[in-house]
């Protein structure tokens, strides 16, 4: 039976003392399922969560018309936070709660922010939670994608000049509407 040898100009491994370290399948991946970002903020250290699932879902219900115009801006199957931004004003009633539940902070406290200091607490907001708004948006276009491919799909079966098996034909002129 053949066995491999190892080269000569190569050191012997050295045998292992310690198993290396492998990740809790519990949290291997975390920060990259759930990319928490802390920054300072108005003298404020704020730590912006991304939404889990199940939170997701009711943010969703909650923001659904921020969604749809989400939708129309996209239509060009891009999200860029600089048109999107200007949605935030429009939508301020669910913008501001829903980003204090991210940030964990009242919402007055976002209300008293100075402009600069309000396009970083946002624009940190957004890029946290920007995974969530893109799987919304998407779920909004592909339903929308669907709805009209089985509108067109189960469209009337025969054109608009043709007649059924078996239907009369009209005696009306050119010129006179007919009925059937």
């Amino acid at each position: 039976m053949a066995r491999k040898l190892p080269r000569e100009d190569t050191p012997p491994a050295a045998p292992a003392t310690e198993s290396p370290a492998v990740p809790d399948s519990g949290t291997a991946g975390l920060d990259t399922l759930a990319p928490d970002f802390t920054t300072q903020i108005a003298g404020r250290e704020v730590t912006f969560r991304e939404y889990g699932f199940l939170e997701g879902l009711g943010i969703a219900e909650r923001a659904s018309d921020l969604i749809a115009d989400m939708v129309t801006l996209c239509a060009d199957g891009t999200m860029r936070y600089a048109r999107v931004r200007r949605l935030f004003g429009k939508h301020r009633a669910v913008v501001v709660p829903i980003a204090a539940d991210s940030a964990g902070v009242e919402a007055d406290w976002i209300e008293r922010l100075e402009p600069a200091d309000s396009e970083l607490f946002f624009s940190t907001w957004f890029t946290v939670n920007s995974g969530f708004f893109v799987r919304e948006v998407a779920v909004d276009m592909r339903d929308a994608a669907l709805a009209a491919a089985h509108r067109a799909s189960t469209g009337s079966s025969s054109s608009p000049g043709s007649r059924r098996p078996g239907s009369e034909t009209t005696t009306a002129s050119g010129d006179s509407p007919s009925v059937n």
